[in-house]
């Protein structure tokens, strides 16, 4: 089957998008104990996906309802890669599940639990948990063009007012951003809603939204430092050997 590769981005680059803003809005958001204002609670995850599912729970969930004839919607799954990502198109309308696992050689390089070591050290616990199997930790929406602002009114009356609005020089491109998060909670829990603007007949268009975990964007923030920290790490033992 074919499919267009832009809209299967790595998670990487994925990070690279999200990780500039996101770091600079938790900054800025430290001492903030409350829920975002506009009341809507912290983003759990989206419709009936939970951040945190597993890969194969929500597959099997798609293929019940592709496969349930008293389902009336239209759903199929356009393009799988296991424990990475799912696209599944609904009603017309293309969704984009990205899942994260622990990267092999971040997996391999931490310590081993050894339960029978008398001297083994419990702050070490935390750096032997990984995640084996794919869990969620976005979805992106992907529509035909609409009009942003008609797009805009809708998420508002949904979630509130966007935290910010990131635009470029000519106000027509660029992204409104909700935060939805519960910062009462150690580690805070929610999520966060990017709902992106694009130049059309010169006016901003929006033909895709993207809705992150809080959670799960610094579990993975923390294990790609620590992936390039043991690439970095073995490039210079290959060297010196």
């Amino acid at each position: 089957m074919k499919f267009h590769r832009s809209i299967l981005p790595t998670q990487l680059f994925t990070l690279l998008v999200l990780l500039p803003w996101g770091m600079n809005s938790i900054a800025q958001a430290q001492g903030n104990n409350t829920i975002q204002s506009d009341g809507a609670g912290p983003l759990e995850g989206f419709a009936e996906a939970s951040w945190g599912m597993s890969y194969e729970l929500l597959r099997e969930k798609f293929l019940s309802l592709a496969t349930d004839p008293s389902v009336e919607e239209e759903i199929e799954i356009l393009y799988e890669k296991k424990d990475s990502l799912l696209l599944v198109k609904r009603n017309g309308i293309q969704y984009m599940y990205r899942f994260y696992k622990t990267p092999e050689i971040v997996k391999d390089a931490r310590p081993k639990n050894n339960s029978n070591n008398p001297e083994n050290d419990p702050a070490l616990e935390s750096q032997t948990e990984y995640r084996e199997n794919g869990i969620l930790f976005s979805v992106g929406v992907i529509f035909n063009f609409v009009e942003s602002e008609k797009i805009l009114e809708k998420m508002e009356m949904k979630y509130g007012k966007p935290k910010k609005q990131a635009l470029d020089d000519k106000k027509i491109g660029g992204a409104a951003i909700w935060e939805l998060v519960d910062r009462r909670e150690d580690p805070p829990r929610g999520g966060f809603i990017l709902m992106w603007r694009e130049p059309y007949k010169k006016n901003p268009y929006t033909r895709r939204v993207d809705y992150f975990s809080l959670t799960i964007r610094n579990m993975i923030e923390k294990e790609y430092k620590e992936f390039f920290s043991v690439q970095e790490t073995k490039t210079l033992r290959d060297l010196i050997r």
